[in-house]
């Protein structure tokens, strides 16, 4: 049965609205037992669990053979940027708010412009030069840079947004032949490693079972989200369903609120806001540019 474009654009945003939502639990488990085990054995069990998730995917979904293109030189790349921002977001994590942490990493599509005038030379209006803007001085908000309550924590979330930043833009140049789950697996495997190395510099402690049951369900929920997606980026084109990744800030106020107790200020919330809807209007405007370039072009 054929699906109309509205219909397949309307699954696609469901999809990254199920996608969001399985990142927010997944955070919010490893939140939970991140104030009883280091860093390092967290993301190292919980990578370990996500790999072999996202390996079984591949190999259900017939792309396992091509695993050696992890090897595949930008493959290796976004693999290690991605293990940077997952150490950082996780540390981060155990010391921020989780609605403050995810509503600053909505920042990341903005960044991603402002890198790709700078390196790229792309060329960008005034419309979105001034959402970046504002975008930006919606994280201020959120991170309060003042000496009594800016931490190295906040520091580490503008590093975050960076690292991914440059992270999409290597994705960009991924050969189209390198399948997305293979990518999610690459990144699945260094963080495992990563964690690992890490976990060797920290001291060692026993995980307990309720510790390694929330880490598989973290894993479970973090190779679901990868899975939705894959669905949503084959079902319509990312800057149609951009503005429903946003729901993540939405999922992650729930979370703050309901698990951990924590309630964001006036300054966050309008941080918030902010960031959110410049994202919104720089996707936007993106979809708006493509449109007009496929209508110019012969």
């Amino acid at each position: 049965m054929n699906v109309s474009p509205a219909n397949a654009t309307l699954r696609a945003g469901l999809f990254m609205v199920l996608a969001m939502g399985s990142f927010v639990v997944n955070d919010s488990f490893v939140k939970l037992v991140g104030r009883s085990l280091p860093v390092g054995e967290i993301v190292a069990i919980r990578g370990s669990m996500a790999a072999a998730f996202i390996a079984a995917i591949c190999l259900r979904q017939g792309v396992l053979g091509s695993a050696t293109l992890i090897f595949t030189k930008n493959v290796l790349i976004r693999a290690m940027l991605d293990l940077i921002g997952t150490l950082l977001f996780i540390t981060a994590l155990m010391h921020m708010q989780i609605a403050n942490l995810t509503a600053i990493m909505q920042a990341v599509p903005l960044a991603v412009t402002v890198l790709s005038v700078v390196f790229l030379k792309e060329k960008v209006g005034w419309r979105r030069t001034a959402a970046i803007l504002i975008g930006f001085i919606g994280v201020l908000l959120i991170v309060k840079p003042a000496p009594r309550s800016f931490t190295v924590y906040e520091a580490f979330a503008l590093t975050i947004v960076l690292s991914l930043a440059v992270r999409d833009i290597i994705t960009r140049r991924i050969p189209a032949k390198v399948p997305t789950l293979i990518v999610a697996l690459a990144n699945a495997l260094f963080v495992t490693l990563g964690g690992v190395a890490l976990g060797l510099t920290q001291d060692f402690v026993a995980p307990q079972f309720w510790q390694i049951g929330f880490l598989a369900c973290a894993a479970v929920f973090l190779g679901t989200g990868y899975m939705f997606m894959v669905s949503t980026l084959r079902l319509g084109e990312l800057s149609a369903t951009a503005p429903y990744r946003y729901s993540i800030v939405l999922f992650a106020i729930l979370s703050g609120i309901t698990v951990f107790g924590e309630y964001p200020d006036g300054l966050a919330y309008a941080g918030m806001v902010l960031v959110v809807a410049t994202g919104l209007y720089a996707a936007h405007r993106e979809a708006r540019l493509k449109d007009i370039s496929r209508t110019q072009s012969p």
